[in-house]
């Protein structure tokens, strides 16, 4: 119960609180603090042994996440340059890395969308949080310990990946050979 409440307030939040001040759907402002919420909380409706939730709530959790990928990986490419510059100096390459990960944002989605492969997308997008981590997330933090928009970006990260690697886990327990989207359901 306390994941779907979870995801509601994190869907409400996102709809009544950020909606109506960033309407434009491809912003930077929007994508982050509509999406990743919304990202979140549908993570928190898919938890693992949830398995009471009507099927209806776990689509449309599908479809929401799938969603909120897809339009992350679409500004992988609209605003390449910028990202490409969060990527640390010690890691070369840093064009080629925003590229291959907008790409993984677009197949994830497009995987949680059609029911193919949700266990591989879900473990994948869970290693590029872990990742983003580590790499890009941590250090700043480090850097600027009293900075709460450090933190932020720490726990919204971090949500992601554990609640990614959550979902693989709960996909692999239920025998999903991920070959459509009834496997995946018990």
């Amino acid at each position: 119960m306390s994941s779907i409440t979870l995801g509601v307030l994190m869907l409400l939040c996102g709809l009544a609180f950020d909606v109506p001040r960033r309407p434009n759907l491809m912003s930077a402002e929007w994508r982050t603090n509509v999406l990743e919420p919304i990202a979140i909380g549908s993570l928190a409706w898919l938890a693992p042994r949830l398995g009471g939730i009507p099927e209806w709530l776990h689509r449309t959790s599908r479809y929401l996440l799938a969603f909120a990928l897809i339009v992350f990986g679409i500004a992988h490419f609209q605003v390449l340059t910028f990202i490409a510059s969060l990527v640390p100096g010690w890691i070369s390459w840093h064009r080629f890395w925003t590229v291959f990960f907008g790409v993984a944002f677009i197949s994830a989605g497009v995987s949680f969308a059609t029911g193919f492969l949700q266990r591989w997308a879900a473990l994948g997008v869970g290693l590029m949080f872990a990742l983003w981590t580590v790499t890009i997330h941590v250090p700043p933090l480090l850097g600027a310990p009293q900075d709460p928009d450090k933190w932020s970006d720490v726990f919204i990260v971090a949500a992601l990946w554990g609640g990614s690697w959550a979902l693989a886990r709960d996909l692999r327990d239920r025998k999903d050979l991920s070959l459509g989207a009834d496997s995946n359901r018990s």
